[in-house]
């Protein structure tokens, strides 16, 4: 009887056994756990982030600062994004050419440093604002070149010794991470940029003119914005305009815009209103700015001011 107890021991140990390495053998032949796929790129996150900054910083440096930089031999990273003939005409000695409307505006991406900062200009502070927001999407550090070459720097005497016609080319072989999805989101920006080419909102802006125009007809489909100071909007602003002032308060302000119309946005000269535009355009807005906003001295005779088009109070 003993025996047989043994015997019958002994099998339930071999059992046991053979079950523990089985089991053991299933755990280490096991294939791994997929990894997790990585987040994908919240365009939301990132306007909030932007609109929340510019409690610090509005994104423009002075053409003065930016010219006497230039003419110190500062080592600066700048991008021109006028046209490849202008660029060829003269520009600021090192700057790279990233044309506006072509396809640079997303294909160099990748190859433009992200630990400095880079300074954008274009004509006149208009496209660079849109393009510096478009930048900041793949994590480039940009601050546009106040009224741009036209109205501002080519302004400031003694400019042109820090002016060259000799090409400096983007190094191709530099890449800065930035990924293919983020690269694709500031494609389509511009491909449907390049849908209203030649049209009465090409480059997303419109003249003082045609939103003249636009404003006598009564289109019920368009709303004007003023992304002025609350105190300047209560001066004057153009007639049916609603406040929106640019800076850190915009992302709360959202909920005051409209849905659904065309957004005709304004500024002082235009240039913080084309950043507005395009932190509205990621969002889905059908946003345009009003080419020269409000205007000044300097964007004479360009503005709505300038134009003697009329503004009111209340």
């Amino acid at each position: 009887m003993m025996r047989k107890v043994f015997v019958i021991g002994l099998a339930l140990l071999v059992l046991l056994s053979f079950s523990c390495e089985k089991q053991e053998a299933t755990q280490v032949t096991a294939a791994p756990a997929a990894a997790a796929a990585a987040p994908a790129f919240s365009v939301r996150d990132f306007v909030k982030n932007y609109m929340t900054e510019l409690a610090n910083s509005n994104n423009i440096v002075g053409f003065d600062v930016f010219v006497a930089d230039a003419l110190a031999g500062k080592e600066m990273y700048v991008v021109d994004i006028r046209s490849a003939t202008d660029y060829a005409k003269g520009h600021i000695k090192g700057a790279v050419n990233v044309p506006w409307g072509t396809s640079a505006m997303w294909e160099a991406m990748a190859h433009i440093p992200t630990d400095r900062t880079v300074y954008v200009h274009c004509y006149t502070g208009q496209t660079a604002g849109q393009a510096i927001v478009t930048m900041k999407l793949a994590g480039i550090k940009t601050v546009s070149v106040n009224s741009g070459w036209n109205l501002g720097i080519s302004k400031v005497d003694g400019y042109d010794a820090a002016v060259t016609t000799e090409a400096t080319a983007i190094d191709t072989s530099f890449n800065n991470g930035v990924s293919a999805e983020v690269v694709g989101i500031i494609k389509k920006y511009y491909e449907d940029t390049a849908k209203v080419a030649g049209t009465t909102f090409g480059n997303n802006m419109v003249s003082e003119e045609n939103a003249k125009a636009i404003l006598d007809a009564a289109d019920a489909s368009v709303q004007f914005v003023s992304m002025r100071r609350p105190d300047d909007y209560a001066k004057g602003h153009v007639p049916t305009a609603i406040n929106f002032p640019f800076g850190a308060t915009m992302w709360d302000g959202l909920a005051n815009l409209p849905t659904g119309k065309k957004l005709i946005s304004y500024c002082y000269s235009g240039q913080t209103a084309n950043q507005g535009i395009a932190l509205l355009r990621l969002l889905g807005y059908d946003a345009v700015s009003l080419r020269f906003g409000m205007g000044n001295a300097r964007t004479a005779p360009g503005g709505w001011s300038n134009k003697g088009y009329p503004v009111v109070t209340d």
